[in-house]
């Protein structure tokens, strides 16, 4: 029998018999691998690849995301159909289809999940590579399945392709997959089955693995640097200016090749000295948000390193090389007073000192995420 077979055989039992193998605990943690929090899903589109009865699906939809639930086995669909229909409310869609060929386009999806599935795939890296088409940039992927085992009677009674994987193999079939940040640790649960004879029982432990589809693609080197930071000048020199942060911001995430509607708004109230308040200077505050675009954590499983020492390294940047990080030692002068204001303008402050601020400071963000991606 094929795992096809299997699978067409036992869908109307699926869940329960799912219920006797794993916890809900696994997709608890998956979820919290990319970032979802229950209700806080809303806009996102993921991809449950493997669906079987809805497992992952069921927490989809429940934390607010709309779900396209990839399997096979056309009776597992029609059991996963009937079993949300009600909680769905319109968010769920229903593909046949296999992972080596995903009927989907590429860059569809926020988030791709399989769970239990990898061990049924004929090319697990070939899948893998799939999931990452389908993903939209700085989109995560997440796979939770069976370290490696020796338990053959799993193979031959639940006709499982594969006896678990090392999880050094994952990890390089993630990164060949063309995603980044790749992390596989035990999930700290476990699959349990028993052979039919009773012969045999498995306790298996479980993997949890994730990454991202970078953000950005853009080849970062000391040319582009250069060039963000003539862009970053250019904006705050036009006939309709913008703000130095603003400037620096948008200048940055241009360079990456990252398309947001939220350049340059997101950093505005950055602009003079925190809007006006003495503050850090519009040009610091604004790199360390174009760093955490470029660099940032998707969830608490993250590395926070990752994104706190290249802004660690910005900060001493700035120090080093203006003395200061913020906007009245910077400037001479109060924005947030009419009088310091004036003077600002009246001694061409802009041109003379911010200028420059942004061109270097937007050059050095570029190049500390050139040395850190």
């Amino acid at each position: 029998m094929s795992s096809r077979d299997y699978f067409a055989q036992v869908a109307g039992d699926w869940e329960s018999m799912r219920a006797g193998f794993f916890s809900p605990a696994v997709r608890d943690k998956a979820l919290a691998a990319a970032g979802l929090r229950p209700g806080q899903a809303c806009g996102l589109v993921c991809a449950d690849v493997g669906a079987g009865s809805g497992f992952i699906s069921e927490a989809l939809l429940d934390a607010g995301a709309g779900v396209f639930a990839v399997d096979r086995e056309p009776a597992m669909l029609r059991e996963l159909s009937a079993r949300l229909a009600v909680r769905s409310a319109g968010r769920l869609t229903v593909l046949e289809g296999g992972a080596e060929a995903l009927p989907l386009p590429a860059a569809a999806v926020d988030r791709v999940f399989a769970n239990m599935f990898l061990h049924h795939a004929e090319d697990p890296a070939a899948a893998i590579r799939e999931m990452a088409r389908i993903l939209r940039p700085g989109g995560r992927l997440v796979l939770t399945d069976l370290d490696r085992h020796g338990h053959e009677f799993l193979l031959r009674e639940h006709h499982d392709r594969w006896p678990g994987f090392d999880r050094a193999d994952v990890a390089v079939w993630l990164a060949d997959a063309g995603l980044a940040g790749a992390r596989v640790d035990c999930c700290g649960e476990n699959c349990c089955a028993g052979s039919c004879d009773g012969t045999d029982s498995a306790r298996v432990s479980i993997f949890l693995a994730s990454a991202r589809k970078p953000l950005w693609s853009a080849v970062l080197d000391e040319a582009a640097a250069l060039a963000a930071g003539a862009r970053a000048r250019s904006y705050m020199a036009g006939n309709r200016p913008l703000l130095c942060a603003e400037s620096v911001f948008l200048a940055v995430c241009e360079t990456l090749g990252v398309r947001t509607p939220l350049a340059p708004r997101a950093a505005t109230g950055f602009c003079s000295g925190l809007s006006r308040t003495c503050g850090h200077c519009g040009v610091f505050s604004a790199g360390v948000l174009a760093l955490g675009v470029a660099l940032g954590r998707d969830s608490e499983l993250d590395d926070l390193d990752r994104t706190y020492l290249p802004a660690q390294d910005y900060r001493e940047f700035f120090l080093a090389r203006f003395g200061s990080l913020d906007c009245r030692d910077l400037t001479g002068c109060d924005l947030g007073d009419a009088a310091g204001l004036e003077d600002y303008r009246a001694r061409g402050l802009k041109h003379a000192v911010c200028a420059r601020l942004l061109e270097e400071g937007a050059a050095q963000v570029v190049r500390i995420i050139a040395e850190n991606a």
